[in-house]
């Protein structure tokens, strides 16, 4: 902590989940300081499991890394006055409660910004303050419904939802991206402001693409699967490889912009040269026609070859594919680790552990790592050396279980 662009910053961390925790972690990586704000005994709400209820969860430990943690009772008339004291001394609020949880706490923007005026008050809801669907509750899968992504993911005969946690992750990173832009505001202009991500706002921006085919066809995009949603064209699929696993898949996609070569070239790697001039095979759009005689072909070569020698032939011989690889594979592959893409941390509890990293690399923000803290670890020294409080205040608080 300390040393990247936002070496500096004090953040003041309400989130819990994913979202949230999501949004601030990543202005960790970025350098600022953060002030995780955690339930006196028990913590955050996804920091324990009922099947270990006295060992960090595994998704705590990796939305959380390089935090500081605090603890404070939020029902308390004590709890919201330590709150209300480290708001005068912090940039920036986040907090991803439920609808009107944090104005029933007494800590609305307004309120806020009139103990600090220069505060960037962030918060990520499920759906728009001004929505219809304000007050609803809402988890990842509500928000990928309701924002468009659902209903173009899956089958034409049955829609799916994501295995990944596309609006949760999604929205915090925009959220950051949102404070930071609101950071350089406070130093250029001198004002702060209040921050509102919807989760729902955020997926309906992630499927813009989808609107250019829906004022093309005047229909919504349809769901294709594993091909190509813009236009009926093959090959775009996803083929079975050796040794036929789970995950034993590579997908292609041969280009449908005219004149690309990916075919010929998907042909000639196949063994299968013939397919070039076949009548049958000219266009993507007539090899639509006869997808299933192609996909077929294209199998019994795949399943020839692991998934990660598919994808290395075909990318060799400039043929867009990509394996499908999940965690085990990433996490088993030394390149993530070199890429920086996977990191390890050392966790007081669950020994050495391998996790995500963060994707953006910058030559001026070098990420010491750290793993998520222990609840209540930062007592001492926030509310001692930032707000002064003697030994004496911070265990007479702890003894009225305040913090």
């Amino acid at each position: 902590m300390g040393n990247g662009p936002l070496s500096g910053i004090k953040v003041l961390d309400l989130t819990q989940f994913e979202a949230g925790t999501v949004c601030t972690e990543t202005l960790a990586w970025l350098g600022a300081e953060i002030w995780k704000v955690e339930r006196p005994v028990k913590g955050e709400l996804g920091r324990y499991s009922a099947v270990e209820p006295n060992v960090d969860t595994y998704g705590f430990i990796i939305l959380n890394m390089n935090k500081k943690s605090i603890t404070c009772n939020l029902k308390t008339p004590e709890g919201i006055a330590l709150i209300k004291k480290l708001l005068a001394k912090v940039d920036v609020i986040a907090e991803n409660m439920g609808p009107g949880s944090i104005e029933r706490l007494g800590l609305s923007y307004e309120e806020c910004k009139a103990i600090n005026d220069k505060i960037v008050f962030a918060s990520i809801k499920g759906f728009a303050r001004n929505s219809p669907y304000a007050e609803y509750p809402a988890f990842d899968p509500v928000a990928t419904h309701t924002g468009g992504f659902v209903s173009v993911t899956g089958t034409p005969e049955m829609p799916f939802k994501s295995g990944v946690s596309v609006a949760d992750s999604g929205s915090g990173l925009t959220t950051a991206l949102a404070i930071i832009a609101a950071l350089y505001q406070v130093k250029t202009q001198g004002i702060g402001q209040r921050v509102d991500v919807a989760m729902q706002d955020f997926i309906i921006g992630l499927g813009r693409s989808g609107w250019e085919p829906y004022y093309n066809t005047g229909k919504p995009p349809r769901r294709v699967g594993n091909g190509m949603p813009l236009e009926d064209v093959a090959p775009s699929n996803t083929y079975r490889c050796k040794p036929g696993g789970p995950n034993d898949f590579v997908h292609i996609y041969c280009s449908r912009a005219p004149g690309s070569s990916h075919f010929a070239s998907l042909c000639r790697v196949i063994g299968r040269e013939d397919l070039i001039d076949d009548p049958r095979m000219v266009t993507p759009q007539s090899r639509f026609q006869y997808r299933d005689e192609l996909d077929a072909i294209i199998t019994e070569w795949t399943m020839q070859h692991t998934k990660q020698e598919a994808m290395e032939l075909l990318a060799k011989a400039d043929v867009p594919s990509g394996a499908l690889l999940d965690i085990d594979d990433i996490a088993h592959d030394p390149s993530y680790i070199e890429t920086g893409m996977v990191v390890e941390v050392e966790h007081p509890q669950r020994g050495k552990l391998k996790v995500p990293g963060f994707a953006p690399k910058m030559s001026e923000n070098h990420i010491d790592y750290e793993c998520s803290p222990e609840l209540g670890g930062s007592n001492e020294e926030i509310y001692g050396e930032i707000l002064g409080l003697s030994t004496e205040e911070i265990q007479a608080l702890k003894d009225k279980k305040v913090i």
